[in-house]
């Protein structure tokens, strides 16, 4: 009986472009494993320096994976893995290298349950957006601060030490502190109150210029006084934080009184 040869299916192929997105993710990953390495040598300003650039970077591979159309489960399971290690691992054991060491018996603890606590947020994350509903205004919030912001909160002393020196030897002969403040901003990662997300900034095109001056400033900021600026935006997040809650209360009892129609809302596909 003769045999019936296999059925050969033309190679696929993808676009080169389709690939900056998880090329974006792959800096970042790599970019963070190297906090932890400039950490281990007691580089302290360029290993909160390479996490603040992961965070940067975490901000544009979803954008630019939405915008050249390249969305993929690879590249959200790879984002996910990413996140993990810069702003969970790396922000972890920058601390305990920098004073958590130095807390008896608790200092490693602390570390851990800060890095579960990234990863529990990381993964609820990932079930909420299986599970979103369309159309829903209040999918637009996060539950609990974002692991990027989390990052940044957590390393708030470190930062505020670098710009004032005084205050950092007051720091260090306060580990205890830092222990709590590392078991809060966890806590706060977790939790179930909801911020705000990029997803609710919608730029009116009128101001769109005056805006980009603002960033261009920030940048300068961040060029120039970096601890500083950095510290100010660590300070408006933490302040932003009862808003978002107040919002989101107003929103939910407007939503449910019938005054808001679920469809009306600022959703934008293309904006995370």
């Amino acid at each position: 009986m003769p045999t019936i040869p296999p059925i050969r299916r033309p190679p696929q192929y993808l676009s080169l472009y389709k690939l900056i997105p998880n090329m974006i993710t792959l800096t970042a990953l790599a970019v963070g494993m190297t906090a932890v390495r400039m950490a281990i040598s007691g580089q302290w300003e360029k290993a909160v320096i390479a996490i603040v650039i992961a965070a940067f970077m975490d901000a544009f591979d979803g954008a630019a994976a939405r915008l050249l159309k390249a969305q993929s489960k690879l590249g959200a399971e790879l984002d996910s893995f990413s996140d993990f290690v810069c702003f969970g691992v790396a922000p972890a054991l920058v601390l305990f290298l920098w004073i958590l060491e130095t807390v008896p018996r608790w200092g490693w603890m602390v570390a851990l349950v800060f890095a579960m606590a990234v990863a529990l947020r990381l993964a609820r994350f990932n079930i909420a957006a299986d599970e979103k509903t369309t159309g829903d205004p209040l999918s637009l919030y996060f539950t609990g601060v974002p692991s990027p912001a989390g990052a940044g909160i957590v390393l708030l002393p470190m930062i505020v030490s670098f710009q004032v020196p005084e205050a950092g030897l007051q720091l260090m002969a306060m580990p205890g502190l830092i222990a709590v403040w590392t078991v809060v901003v966890a806590a706060m990662m977790v939790s179930n109150f909801p911020t705000f997300s990029s997803k609710q900034i919608r730029i009116p095109y009128g101001v769109r210029v005056p805006f980009l001056g603002v960033f261009a400033l920030l940048l300068a900021g961040l060029i120039n006084e970096t601890w500083l600026t950095l510290t100010l935006m660590g300070i408006v997040y933490l302040l932003l934080l009862p808003l978002g809650v107040i919002h989101h209360a107003r929103k939910s009892r407007a939503l449910a009184s019938g005054q808001l129609d679920p469809l009306d809302h600022d959703d934008d596909s293309h904006v995370d």
